[in-house]
């Protein structure tokens, strides 16, 4: 772990948005309006627990002088002011455990750190989760080395809510109130936070908080044409997918210069176009794609510029799961039903057909209108025993990815990077025309259905080749994506 300076101080930011300080007339410490809260409070570090995580403790700094904070589980308050009120001591010495994308919690003697909505702050959670983050404004909270960095809070079920801290998007302009400045570079995601996009914003927020960088994530749902052009100014590059290029630009007047442009599938190739000119491609701090699939589909579209691969991954032990020993409900984990420039692409009520042919259920995720969680979807997988797709046009799926992690027979067209993958054992081809689709997808599952011993030994195969899928092996791709930018 890095050495630290002695009394390293951080300030510290809430999940609320508010930061910490400590009222100068009742030395109790809360939580308030960046604006309006004196800069007192901090935490300051010390040794670290034999767990590896770093120690440390809460000082309110007056007249440059520390005073340490005392935590009960009512209030937290100065040494000076407890001593008034006659309190014995509280806790001061308090466990700093990195999360996940610059995120921490405080923990002491099992209880933790809580930011209470009214302003107040408590010590006296058994389980971390939403009021139990925190923001820092330096990297030595969250840039964690050795034994603390391996995410051994996720396995503890009982401490860390662990969806609670996934589903928690980190709001970039608290990130932008803490003025943290990393070691990389600081990325700004202008996106979608559901579905599968944000299934992969999320991932890359994770894994490239990990490498150095600062990565979050700007909801394009949302107005943010109040703050967009200070926040942004806070952020090195933005990255977008090319459905919001027009927005900052035009809206919040990002220049292109600053902009990583990703093609999600060759349709927002077109429409970029459309909207932008074939020229635009050039003036990109850098172009990406998810897949070989969309760089072709670039070339062939007449863009001068040649993208560079980015490829997408999963996070292989997140949705690892025992197989199935037989086969009898089959998934399908995207929309039944979209239609782009006039054309249906996804295809959803042939791959029901060809299950209702097999004789089996068929189970559905969610669609767009009716989303589930993307961090629900292992639970998906382990309810159901193979998945099918059925697209004309896809660029990176991740139902593929992920299923075969989980285990899962995996069924699907030739399309997007769903030929590698199979190629490379984690499924089987199914032929792109709608009658041969439907006939030979139905036969299949018949046979796996039929031969159960069959059916598990494809399915421990699919799941073995889907190890290389992680993204410790993707990652990297990204990284070249920014530093050449």
């Amino acid at each position: 772990m890095t050495e630290l300076p002695e009394f390293s101080r951080a300030r510290l930011f809430t999940a609320f948005g508010t930061v910490l300080f400590v009222d100068p007339s009742t030395g109790e410490l809360r939580h308030g309006a960046f604006e309006s809260s004196p800069a007192n409070a901090y935490f300051e570090s010390g040794k670290n627990s034999p767990e590896g995580h770093r120690q440390g403790r809460l000082v309110c700094v007056a007249d440059g002088s520390p005073e340490p904070i005392h935590c009960y589980p009512d209030i937290c308050l100065t040494a000076s002011q407890l001593r008034r009120q006659g309190r014995s001591d509280g806790a001061t010495t308090l466990e700093l455990i990195a999360l996940e994308r610059g995120l921490l919690t405080l923990r002491s003697n099992g209880r933790f750190l809580s930011a209470i909505p009214d302003g107040k702050v408590m010590h006296r959670a058994a389980t971390c989760s939403t009021w139990e983050l925190f923001i820092a404004s330096e990297n030595w909270c969250t840039d964690i080395e050795g034994t603390a960095q391996d995410g051994a809070w996720r396995r503890d079920k009982v401490a860390f809510n662990k969806s609670h801290i996934a589903s928690y998007i980190v709001q970039p302009l608290i990130r932008m109130k803490s003025n943290r400045q990393p070691r990389a570079k600081k990325i700004l995601i202008y996106g979608y936070t559901k579905w599968s996009h944000g299934r992969v914003y999320y991932d890359l927020c994770r894994h490239l908080h990990d490498r150095g960088y600062l990565v979050d994530i700007l909801d394009w749902q949302q107005n943010h044409a109040q703050y967009a052009r200070s926040l942004i100014s806070y952020y090195d590059f933005v990255i977008s997918a090319l459905d919001g290029i027009s927005t900052l630009v035009d809206a919040y007047d990002v220049s292109f210069d600053k902009i990583i442009a990703i093609s999600h599938h060759e349709f927002d190739i077109r429409m970029l176009i459309e909207q932008k000119g074939i020229e635009v491609f050039e003036r990109f701090a850098n172009y990406g794609v998810v897949s070989e699939y969309v760089y072709c589909a670039s070339m062939m579209r007449g863009v001068p510029r040649p993208p560079r691969v980015a490829s997408l991954g999963i996070n292989f032990d997140e949705f690892y799961a025992d197989v199935p020993e037989t086969l009898t409900t089959v998934g399908y984990a995207s929309s039944m039903s979209v239609k782009t420039f006039g054309v249906e692409w996804k295809r959803g009520e042939l791959a029901e057909a060809a299950v209702f042919d097999a004789g089996l259920a068929f189970k559905i995720a969610g669609s767009t209108g009716n989303q589930t969680s993307f961090h629900d979807m292992p639970a998906f997988y382990r309810s159901v025993d193979a998945v099918v797709t059925s697209s004309i046009s896809e660029a990176a799926q991740l139902p593929v990815m992920e299923a075969a992690a989980a285990g899962r027979l995996v069924i699907g067209t030739p399309v997007g990077h769903f030929p590698l993958k199979a190629y490379r054992g984690a499924g089987i081809i199914a032929p792109i025309e709608a009658g041969k689709f439907r006939a030979f997808t139905a036969a299949t599952l018949r046979y796996y259905r039929d031969t159960p011993v069959e059916f598990v030994k494809k399915c421990r195969s699919i799941q073995e080749a889907a190890q290389a899928f992680d993204w410790q092996y993707q990652i990297g791709e990204w990284t070249d994506l920014l530093e050449t930018a």
